[in-house]
C-alpha cells in the first residue's frame, strides 16, 4: 500500500433534535458542502482509492458517500463499526491489517484517533 488518506468526517449537526445517539448525527449543510469540496479536490488530482473504509457513524457514512459518488468510485464502501470510537492503538492495528495490494485507501473516521495517527506517522 503506498498511500493512506485519513479523512475526518465533515461538520455534523451539533446534536440530534430527538436525543438520538451520537453515532446517528448527520452532516450539517456546511458539512455536505465541505465533503463535496474535498471530493472535488481529490478528483482534480486524479486520486482514486482502491478501497474506502468508513466508520459506521452516520456523518462518516455520508462523507464517504459524497466522496465516492464524486469520484465515481465503483466498489462498495466498507462501513466498519469499530472505526466509530477507535483508539489510536487500534487504528494503527487496523491500518497494519489492510491488504497491501491496495495502492491507495481512504479511512474516514473521527478525532482524536485520526489526529493521533497522523502525528505518529509524520
Amino acid at each position: 500500500m503506498s498511500k493512506i488518506y485519513f479523512i475526518r468526517h465533515s461538520k455534523a449537526v451539533d446534536e440530534n433534535k430527538d436525543g438520538a445517539k451520537d453515532a446517528l448525527r448527520e452532516l450539517s449543510q456546511k458539512g455536505k458542502e465541505d465533503a463535496k469540496f474535498m471530493a472535488n479536490r481529490l478528483k482534480m488530482y486524479n486520486v482514486m482509492p482502491g478501497a474506502i473504509f468508513s466508520s459506521s457513524a452516520k456523518r462518516c457514512e455520508q462523507t464517504a458517500k459524497i466522496i465516492a459518488k464524486t469520484l465515481k468510485f465503483k466498489e462498495e464502501t466498507s462501513l466498519i463499526d469499530e472505526l466509530y470510537d477507535i483508539s489510536f492503538e487500534d487504528l494503527l492495528k487496523f491500518v497494519k491489517n489492510i491488504n497491501e495490494s491496495l495502492d491507495e485507501i481512504f479511512i474516514i473516521t473521527h478525532n482524536p484517533s485520526i489526529t493521533e495517527i497522523c502525528e505518529y506517522l509524520s
